[in-house]
């Protein structure tokens, strides 16, 4: 079944685990074989509240023309792919293949989220599993100082 959300992305299932993407799959696998337990897709973090609209807002279509829009402002959340606790600290890895048109603007909600953590993190954006062992020696380099 193909992900309409990521491009040429292809759901893969592995362990009783739904991923998103053949990709997310082998980072899975390279973290288990480095004795890491990841959580997938665990965390879901709130960047911007739901709003209760107080606001008259109105749109316009083809078909109605202007017209008020009821409803509330819905949160914006993000649920990073991988989520795992290593040697103290709590590490976040994203998985990306193509960038949609939202995950940028996401990316710096969860940075400034992240500024307010009051625990060690580490936030890493990977492609390949190349990428993932670098990140992991960067962490295992980190986590002694800490």
């Amino acid at each position: 079944m193909a992900n309409k959300k990521i491009k040429n992305a292809t759901a893969t299932k592995f362990n009783g685990i739904s991923f998103k993407s053949a990709l997310e799959v082998r980072i899975y696998k390279a973290l288990k074989g480095e004795g890491i337990n990841p959580d997938y897709e665990k965390h879901t973090f709130v960047l911007s509240p739901k709003v209760v609209s107080t606001v008259p807002f109105y749109n316009r279509t083809p078909s109605k023309g202007f017209h008020k829009i009821q409803g509330n402002i819905q949160p914006i959340t993000y649920t990073p792919d991988f989520t795992f606790e290593l040697n103290g600290i709590f590490v976040v890895i994203e998985v990306k293949g193509f960038e949609n048109d939202v995950f940028p603007i996401k990316r710096n909600l969860f940075r400034k989220y992240l500024e307010k953590v009051k625990r060690p993190v580490m936030y890493f954006e990977i492609r390949t599993k190349k990428e993932l062992m670098e990140s992991l020696k960067i962490i295992k380099n980190v986590s002694k100082s800490v």
